[in-house]
């Protein structure tokens, strides 16, 4: 089954001509993290390119020199809940540049054990937050597979257990698989409290602090909808000794829009390691 891309021409352009042109435009001359470097996970956000575009794009191009052979995509459910993640039913995803194919290992392993789920068919087709990421990973690792994780009813031990089956996958698979987490962060607060509420939920991943920031969610100090895939790359820094967490940038849509009264912040992070 093909997943169509129903969002081009609204979170971002329709002309892969044009999709091409602005990626390229934002991160054409910027130079790639050292390839002594293995990218393990990276948290990106997914508003419309105009907004967040940037970015994101940035964050993909910067670990464009790694071999990746499997992008597992934890992206929240804006549609739907009752659930802890469920996998992707698609077997190929539409792109502007090719097709995307799931990994059918990765499938395999996260499916295990539990039923079919294509119940929830129609909320993976209607879900932004896998899709716009999808060309840049088109255009910066072509030829490499996905393998979509949605995000329902987000808690704090979903999310140690869902860490766990990627450490576990990222071990005993041979492929070089990295985990792209898709969130945005506060919604539509005024740009002080956003930069505020955005840089303690910061503060809080570089500090390696999992429960106070969940707390800290629960009581909606902090805001992210993707807060379960940011608290599984947070257990991946501790699962993988020597690994580190770099935050690579922050913005909010005030700084593109000019309207500063109510904002979306957004997030780019690596997780990552030094190799010989």
């Amino acid at each position: 089954m093909i997943r169509k891309s129903i969002y081009a021409g609204r979170f971002y352009p329709r002309s892969h001509e044009v999709v091409c042109s602005r990626l390229l435009h934002w991160t054409g001359s910027l130079l790639r993290d050292p390839p002594t470097q293995r990218t393990i996970a990276l948290v990106v956000p997914h508003a419309g390119y105009m907004y967040s575009g940037a970015v994101a794009a940035r964050a993909f191009h910067g670990f464009g020199n790694e071999k990746v052979d499997t992008f597992i995509i934890l992206h929240p459910s804006h549609h739907t809940s009752g659930f802890d993640y469920s996998v992707s039913p698609f077997s190929r995803y539409e792109g502007p540049f090719s097709h995307l194919r799931m990994d059918e290992e990765c499938f395999r392993f996260f499916i295990q054990g539990r039923e079919e789920e294509s119940t929830r068919m129609r909320y993976h087709e209607m879900e932004h937050s896998m899709e716009v990421l999808l060309p840049m990973i088109n255009l910066y690792f072509p030829g490499t597979k996905v393998c979509p994780l949605m995000l329902g009813s987000q808690s704090y031990q979903g999310s140690m257990d869902l860490a766990q089956k990627i450490d576990t996958l990222m071990r005993q698979s041979s492929q070089r698989i990295v985990t792209v987490v898709s969130t945005d962060l506060s919604h539509y607060n005024h740009a002080r409290k956003a930069v505020a509420m955005d840089g303690l939920l910061i503060q809080k991943m570089k500090d390696g602090e999992i429960e106070e920031l969940w707390k800290l969610a629960c009581d909606s100090v902090v805001e992210a909808c993707g807060i379960g895939g940011i608290l599984s790359v947070m257990a991946l820094n501790k699962a993988w000794p020597g690994s580190k967490l770099e935050i690579l940038e922050y913005t909010h849509s005030g700084e593109t829009s000019g309207d500063n009264s109510r904002v979306v912040g957004y997030l780019s992070a690596r997780l990552y390691l030094e190799e010989e």
